[in-house]
């Protein structure tokens, strides 16, 4: 009897182990924020110090625009401010508001764009982004935009590799940050790309996959987050 109760005992304790091992290995790694550092570095934070933004959403979706080896790209970028304010890097940063933002460098383009590229392919499900979260500024925030798609790249935002999975023309100006949702859509890339705006500010992206359960892509299939980053990590 005392036999079986420890061999009991052993396979509770390994299992749990076990769980906790591989629990421990599919959990994404995130940038490390430094709220303190970031506010120090602002040289104008006016009415909105940096605020750091979220892992996960009040669903708990994954934000794999703060994944580690998530990296930003766009158009370009304005001149004279970097890294007080406005540099490249600020689009996925972790932190929202004006100082932590990006500007494009050209306000006479008739496309301004930015995108996260995530190192791999997941089910992404909404995406967030605003030109200064608090409100404070008002300007530099495009209403016609479209949230673009893509596991192949391509510079071009009219290439066929780019899917479009959020058509806002016309639609609201996000100048605080707003949230989008769209069936299941298997990316690498996330892009904004907007139009008609003299000058683009982004404070950050965010781009979300389902952390739990499933959800449904557009060719009506399953899909979730979980086993795609237990694959990369």
């Amino acid at each position: 009897m005392l036999g079986k109760l420890l061999v009991v005992i052993f396979l509770a304790v390994f299992v749990t182990m076990f769980v906790a091992t591989v629990t421990s290995a599919i959990e994404p790694k995130f940038k490390k924020l430094d709220l303190k550092k970031a506010t120090a570095e602002c040289d104008d934070p006016g009415a909105c110090p940096p605020e750091e933004v979220p892992t996960v959403d009040e669903k708990g979706n994954y934000n794999l625009a703060l994944l580690a080896v998530a990296e930003p790209n766009a158009d370009s970028l304005i001149d004279g401010y970097c890294p007080a304010r406005h540099c490249l890097e600020y689009l996925n940063d972790g932190f929202w508001n004006n100082c932590r933002s990006w500007i494009t460098g050209d306000a006479a383009a008739p496309e301004a764009w930015a995108e996260i590229d995530m190192k791999a392919a997941y089910p992404i499900i909404r995406v967030g982004f605003g030109s200064d979260h608090c409100g404070h500024y008002m300007d530099r925030a495009g209403g016609n935009f479209v949230i673009l798609a893509a596991t192949k790249y391509s510079e071009d935002s009219k290439a066929a590799t780019w899917k479009t999975v959020y058509d806002n023309k016309n639609g609201p100006v996000p100048n605080g940050t707003l949230y989008y949702d769209f069936p299941a859509t298997k990316a690498q890339y996330i892009r904004i790309s907007v139009t008609g705006t003299a000058g683009l500010r982004i404070d950050e992206i965010e781009i979300y996959c389902t952390k739990g359960g499933f959800a449904v892509n557009n060719e009506g299939k399953l899909a979730n987050c979980w086993g795609e980053i237990k694959i990369q990590y």
